[in-house]
């Protein structure tokens, strides 16, 4: 289609994405007053090997015009691709180079938890090529924990040249606020003076604070450095062809922004998945002048639903025009990265969709639709092209929703077009009210060849909307992408936190990324702050962690200045290999949390037996998987993930060790047991795993009773990363004890004097010193007494701030017979039981019975009960004195014992979970208390069945709500003082427990 202008002059913008299957194209006027009026011509043509559908692309749309030197108005070409994806997701060995990763990490901080640690095997076996743990890396204020040695660097440059590996990466702990030492660049100066030509990436260009997703980003971004070099030279070429030879050219990134192909060509992994973004925002700006999107004020303007062949994949646009981020970390392609991608939802329903039938009283009716497609045979199998498969296209041909499409009339029943198109329904409003952060209609634009399955009504949306251009959104937005700049950063606080304060490091950040942006060929009057966010860090004092994105308009005055790459001798586009594997390339990523451990377990979770021999229980990769998920539900929001934790012990296995439990009764009564616990900033874990903080601990306890040896180790708080990493200490290769099953807590508790040996004692804070405590890089402390229990607080505060904000502690040694006395015992017993429990529910595909089957292992109903599910619609957290304080709500409904609908849950927390009560529906009435502390208040996602802890905490996920009652020690006199709801400040609470305590089964006993 042709449109005539009148004389004033055209911005012209030409929009390309490269998928699997076509190659879409769009010519835009970006002069245009809407984006509808703006869309000159557009072509859909199948992608064909190397670029050359590229270079036909763009011929078909300039040949269909008549105006002139149509290429010399063509100021701007922006193009996506799934090119890079589809390497990595085939493992393509031709196209993928092997790494050498050298990482600054002093003190054997991150030794646990080494390159490639969290990489699936194969992609592992294709591009490990070298690591190197060297002198280096940052504290969280920026002070040195150890500086760079040369010639050090030196030794592994002859390592990397004998190996003959030319792509390297450079990462050090907390490179990315590393603004005076520059470590990373320094480390790369000497690695280009050694090998010379070699391709170096560092860490902090690439990725943000999180040390192992940084450097996997680094990673997958080296390895498709030789291919993005090579794929850039021929894009050019393909552009000259066809008289484009000065335009300037940028590729679309994952976040719907678009960068310099000089840039591209330095960072692939900004580009690898752009796909999801374009169709959003291209849809979204098509119908954005609409009374639907005017009218509405929330944060989210819509919903953008993308029905393709295999699935339907849906996602938020908020009123920025951008896409709604998904969680801190993603997995690509099974790895687990932290840079922005899209929170896209997926469900197998697409127009190749089989659909499964079954004859009810006589008549056909479809009882299934998907996951199952036929995929690239759609045009073979399908009824509608004379196959003998019946597909969801079949049902909408016959229903009258697609007509003229396929070589074959599809003539179906009412009754089987009647159900499948309630099955579609279902399907699609179960998907809208997955992703809706928010209670109130939102409008949905369709796209996607599947888009005409759609109902017009759909339970959640004010209107479904499909524009006549839908088909080839993700080509518009690619054509009218923005340039950006993001900076993530971590800067003290000069004047004492305040508003103003705040507000003057907020706008000395936003300058100057609006700096970095102009200086990228923005326009200076377009930039504009699409985020913001400021945050205090949890017992790290005078800091604030600082995010800002901008992005802007292309400056066309600065076109013609931008950097170019060098001149390129012709390359035959057919020397490219085909972009192929349209199926892989719909599903490269996916949004949430890695598993645990990252393996694949062979057999179903049921027939696993864990070994226990005379008594010891010896950890298998299998075991830490589920005490890792069953630690962070006693966790009850607090405690830190188990996650890097887990990847430690699971590399201590791997490198021979043992880890054992044993249960208190093998014990003499005389023992020396030693209870250990690592406490600090929850940032310091993802940005500095791992280390010698509690083992030096343990050794200064130790060497200050006058001891050499211990006879186990006991956990002070089984919830959360603790309750894996003493596994670490007492591992064969460090203290070689075992770890006794049972702690001082039951679950996590945010203070120090809440374990049980003081429920029991006196009240004299000193009857639980000394303590030991240690920075894990050679600063130790033990404090023998102290006058009352807030100087121990004041204490441990202040020193962890002089230790980087971590520590490992190790509280008075305890006997045998006290920890029987007191303790908590088999608490490991039950994390593992509750981990098989969600393991089994996900095994079985039965993730919505996880809320029951976690209730059960906590003993049935007497012990713990499903309070609420719902989603989680408002959020809000604070730093005090080094502790996450804020709450939750969420909206949906009580479970037990009185179901209701439409209720407001608020969920108050302090470190952990606290309170949990029905907000009054109007004003003056009272709260109803549901579940209060000591009880455990457990929130799992409803989605994956696991867990969450309150860096997860975020709207729209969809949770349930358990609680458990405690262990009888907190529900007495006693116990309630220490920690019952009043300790925390909540007076007017009075505590009634769910149910009765339950003790555990021990896993010992159950499998010796």
């Amino acid at each position: 289609m042709t449109r005539k202008r009148g004389s004033r002059a055209m911005y012209l913008r030409l929009g390309i994405d490269v998928g699997g299957t076509n190659t879409d194209a769009v010519l835009l006027d970006a002069n245009a007053k809407t984006v509808e009026d703006g869309v000159l011509e557009w072509t859909k043509i199948p992608t064909t090997a190397g670029l050359s559908s590229v270079k036909h692309a763009i011929e078909e749309l300039l040949k269909s015009r008549k105006d002139g030197d149509l290429a010399a108005q063509i100021k701007c070409v922006t193009i996506g691709t799934t090119y890079f994806l589809n390497a990595l997701i085939e493992r393509d060995t031709s196209k993928l180079q092997k790494v050498g990763v050298l990482r600054l990490a002093s003190c054997d901080f991150t030794k646990n938890t080494p390159p490639f640690v969290d990489f699936p095997p194969e992609l592992k076996l294709i591009i490990l090529g070298h690591t190197a743990f060297l002198e280096g890396g940052l504290n969280i204020d920026g002070t040195l924990i150890g500086a760079p040695d040369k010639a050090e660097v030196i030794r592994e440059c002859a390592i990397l040249r004998e190996k003959g590996i030319r792509n390297i990466v450079i990462v050090g702990t907390f490179s990315p606020i590393d603004v005076h030492h520059q470590q990373e660049t320094q480390v790369k100066n000497w690695v280009l003076e050694e090998l010379g030509d070699v391709k170096v990436v560092c860490s902090s260009q690439v990725g943000r604070i999180g040390l192992l997703e940084r450097e996997n980003a680094a990673v997958l971004n080296a390895s498709m450095l030789d291919m993005c070099s090579a794929f850039s030279q021929r894009l050019e070429n393909s552009l000259a062809a066809t008289g484009l030879k000065n335009t300037a050219l940028f590729v679309s990134c994952n976040d719907g922004t678009m960068i310099s192909l000089q840039e591209a060509v330095l960072r692939p992994i900004t580009i690898i998945a752009s796909g999801p973004s374009n169709s959003l925002i291209g849809a979204a700006s098509l119908i954005s002048t609409t009374e639907d999107i005017k009218q509405t004020s929330q944060s989210e303007s819509m919903m953008v639903i993308d029905i393709g062949g295999s699935t339907t994949d849906a996602g938020m646009i908020m009123t920025t025009g951008y896409p709604r981020q998904g969680s801190a970390y993603n997995e690509m392609v099974g790895v687990r990265v932290n840079f922005p991608m899209p929170d896209i939802q997926s469900i197998g329903l697409g127009g190749g969709s089989i659909v499964k039938t079954k004859r009810v009283g006589g008549s056909l009716v479809a009882i299934q639709v998907g996951p199952q497609s036929v995929g690239i045979d759609f045009a073979k199998k399908a009824l509608c092209f004379g196959g003998d498969v019946m597909t969801v296209s079949d049902i909408a041909i016959a229903a009258g929703d697609m007509p003229n499409f396929g070589t074959t009339p599809v003539e179906l029943d009412k009754p089987v077009i009647t159900s499948a198109k309630a099955i579609f329904k279902t399907m699609l409003e179960s998907l809208v009210d997955s992703i809706k952060t928010k209670i109130d209609p939102l409008p949905i634009a369709l796209v996607g060849g599947g888009a005409p399955i759609s109902p017009p009504v759909l339970k959640g949306t004010s209107k479904v909307l499909h524009h006549r251009f839908a088909s080839v959104a993700n080509a518009i937005g690619a054509g009218q992408a923005k340039l950006s700049e993001t900076i993530d950063t971590i800067l003290p606080i000069e004047n004492g936190r305040s508003s103003a304060e705040d507000e003057r490091i907020l706008k000395n950040t936003i300058d100057e990324a609006t700096d970095q942006c102009v200086k990228k060929g923005a326009s200076k009057k377009t930039v504009e702050v699409i985020f913001q966010d400021l945050v205090s860090l949890p017992y790290v004092a005078n800091k604030v962690r600082v995010v800002v994105q901008v992005v802007g308009e292309l400056d066309t005055s600065v076109i013609t200045n931008l950097p170019r790459l060098a001149n390129h001798s012709r390359i035959p586009l057919s020397d490219i290999p085909a972009i192929d594997s349209p199926q892989l390339a719909e599903h490269g990523f996916v949004g949430g949390t890695a598993s645990v451990s990252g393996q694949n377990f062979g057999a179903p979770i049921k027939q696993y037996k864990p070994k226990v021999v005379n008594g010891e229980w010896f950890i298998s990769e299998t075991d830490l998987e589920l005490l890792a998920l069953g630690t962070y539900i006693l966790g009850c929001g607090g405690g830190g993930s188990p996650y890097l934790t887990s990847l430690e012990a699971r590399e201590c296995l791997r490198r021979g060790d043992t880890m054992r439990i044993v249960d208190i009764s093998s014990l003499p009564k005389d023992s020396l047991l030693m209870p250990v616990v690592c406490m600090g900033s929850p940032m310091i874990g993802v940005e500095r795993p791992g280390g010698n903080l509690a083992q030096n601990a343990l050794d200064g306890m130790l060497r200050h009773i006058g001891k050499e040896d211990l006879s186990g180790i006991v956990c002070v708080e089984v919830g959360g990363a603790n309750g894996i990493g003493n596994l670490i200490v007492g591992s064969s290769s460090a203290h070689d004890v075992p770890l006794v099953d049972g702690d001082l807590m039951g679950r996590a508790f945010p203070s120090f004097e809440k374990i049980t040996p003081y429920v029991f004692g006196t009240g004299d804070i000193n009857e639980l010193l000394p303590v030991t405590v240690s920075s894990g890089d050679g600063t130790n402390f033990t404090m023998s007494s102290t006058k009352n229990l807030e100087m121990v607080d004041r204490t441990l505060r202040a020193l962890l701030v002089e230790m980087g904000c971590a520590a490992g502690m190790v509280q008075r040694p305890m006997s045998g017979q006290e920890m029987t006395d007191v303790g908590v015992l088999r608490s490991h017993s039950l994390a593992w039981r509750l981990g098989s429990a969600i393991k089994k529910c996900q095994d079985e595909q039965s993730v919505g019975d996880v809320g029951t089957a976690v209730v059960n292992e906590f003993g049935g109903q007497d012990a713990a009960r499903l309070i609420f599910s719902g989603k989680i619609v408002a959020t809000e957290s604070r730093i005090i004195r080094g502790q996450s304080y804020g709450e939750i709500c969420v909206k949906g409904s009580q479970m037990e014992p009185i179901a209701g609908h439409d209720e407001l849950l608020r969920i108050l927390f302090k470190n952990e979970n606290l309170i949990a009560e029905i907000l009054p529906s109007t004003k003056g009435n009272q709260a109803k208390t549901l579940a209060s502390v000591p009880d455990l208040i457990i929130i799992l996602d409803s989605r994956t069945g696991t867990a969450i802890g309150v860096p997860e905490y975020r709207f729209g996920l969809k949770v349930i709500i358990l609680a458990a009652a405690p262990h009888p020690t907190w529900t007495s006199k006693r116990g309630l003082e220490v920690a019952g709801p009043k300790a925390f400040g909540f007076e007017d609470i009075v505590f009634k427990s769910v149910g009765t305590y339950h003790e555990p089964r021990s896993v010992i006993e159950e499998f010796s």
